[in-house]
């Protein structure tokens, strides 16, 4: 924490006699930076003497697990509690306080320079501006931040799409105008609901048919938002779901760990219940029929490694 309050310029105070419990996860990116806390009880103060930095970026404060909430007092914006699923924005060149209630509360703070975000949001400086985050881009943009503080450096050849995502899931949970909006909702938002989307199919998928109503349902949009998602891929909803429960089965018979199960409970295990449809689509895949992928990968396994 002693870091990130040098890097953030601020004094950080605790309630007396407490030993502080902190965690902080940093990344940086042009014109961005990231920081993800988890906090036992502590106040944090940004005063008038540490705003003559030259910092003036605009900061969105996220509060995106856990049950505790905390709360910030910005000059000019007013008091708010955030409790988890919500969040509001800030302003770096403004004297402030933030506090921590809860034992293992939970923060995260996206700075951005104003240079790169302010041409894509309305006037935030207007004093009538409600501080809060808008609900239905908050989990897509407290996710793809999380993904880019655990991105393990600046060389992922998807860093650029998930930084303007992250711009356009900002500029959408702030307001922007209705030409940027757009765009937004077309680009970034519609790419974060489609990873969403995935990660919900990578665990349901193995387990049985799936509805396409509750999956919309789920993600607040319609059945026919969800194949048009796909089909821009260059694939149906239903080859992803089959490609996923393929690779579930192809991982299975090539790991020791599942050599003393019988092919069809494996096959059945990751969700299929047509066992001649399924060798069908298993061959036309890996040009290889179950059994011969097991019996390779076994002939494959080192010298005394369990089958």
């Amino acid at each position: 924490m002693d870091i990130y309050a040098a890097m953030a310029n601020i004094d950080v105070s605790l309630p007396h006699g407490k030993v502080p419990e902190i965690e902080t996860c940093i990344r940086l990116l042009p014109g961005i930076s990231i920081a993800l806390i988890k906090s036992s009880p502590l106040i944090v103060n940004r005063r008038i003497r540490q705003i003559q930095d030259g910092n003036d970026d605009f900061a969105l404060l996220l509060n995106p697990a856990g049950r505790a909430a905390w709360r910030s007092e910005l000059d000019g914006v007013g008091e708010v509690e955030c409790h988890p699923g919500a969040g509001c924005f800030s302003f770096n060149d403004r004297p402030g306080s933030i506090e921590f209630h809860g034992n293992r509360t939970y923060m995260l703070n996206i700075c951005f320079s104003r240079a790169l975000l302010g041409p894509l949001v309305n006037d935030l400086e207007n004093a009538s501006k409600s501080p809060h985050l808008s609900r239905e881009t908050f989990s897509y943009l407290a996710r793809c931040a999380t993904d880019l503080v655990r991105e393990p450096g600046p060389k992922d050849p998807d860093l650029i799409a998930e930084t303007n995502q992250l711009l356009d899931l900002t500029a959408l949970s702030v307001g922007a105008p209705r030409d940027i909006a757009i765009t937004a909702r077309h680009r970034g938002l519609k790419q974060a609901r489609l990873r969403a989307v995935k990660a919900d199919l990578r665990i349901t998928a193995l387990h049985g048919d799936i509805s396409l109503a509750w999956l919309a349902k789920r993600h607040g949009v319609s059945p026919g938002y969800i194949r048009a998602m796909f089909e821009q891929e260059g694939r149906s909803l239903t080859d992803y779901v089959l490609g996923l429960r393929l690779d579930r089965v192809h991982q299975c018979l090539r790991s020791p760990a599942y050599a003393h199960k019988k092919v069809a409970d494996i096959v059945y295990g990751a969700g299929f219940n047509n066992p001649s449809w399924f060798y069908r689509a298993f061959k036309r895949r890996f040009g290889l029929t179950p059994g011969d992928v097991r019996e390779l990968s076994g002939a494959l396994q080192p010298l005394g490694a369990p089958l």
